[in-house]
């Protein structure tokens, strides 16, 4: 009987990780959308496909560990475990890393890209538009 029960409990702790598992993958998700920023159909698109797959996972989790045998623990596991996640260390992950990420982003590529754009403006304003002047004045003296 004490087997049985140090098993239950092995079950349980592994069904909190997975539900934190679940729950840091759909924080890798959010940080994707505040970096790159998404119409409403990506959005319910992206939801879909990630509910789906959280389903395949603890679907998983649950036949690989107990034959497929559904228990309230197990459930109970999951949900706790991404509660848990969500209340601690997932309300900051998402804020803060985007944050920096955006401000990474901003450096490495925003300032060279801003420098690239305005080559071209430069470029565009000395070959295309002295050249459209000359073809219009040459067209306005013929």
């Amino acid at each position: 009987m004490e087997q049985f029960i140090i098993e239950e409990a092995r079950l349980f702790v592994d069904s909190l990780f997975t539900g934190l598992i679940v729950m840091s993958l759909y924080d890798i998700l959010r940080l994707f959308r505040r970096i790159v920023k998404h119409k409403n159909i990506f959005v319910s698109i992206e939801d879909f496909l990630y509910w789906s797959m959280a389903g395949v996972v603890i679907f998983a989790f649950v036949y690989a560990e107990n034959d497929g045998r559904i228990r309230w623990f197990i459930i109970a596991g999951i949900c706790i475990g991404a509660w848990v996640y969500a209340k601690s260390f997932g309300a900051f992950m998402v804020k803060y890393t985007s944050r920096y990420i955006n401000k990474i982003l901003n450096i490495v590529l925003k300032k060279p890209l801003n420098k690239v754009k305005m080559a071209l403006r430069y470029v565009f304003r000395k070959v295309v538009v002295a050249n459209a002047k000359k073809l219009w004045k040459k067209e306005k003296d013929t």
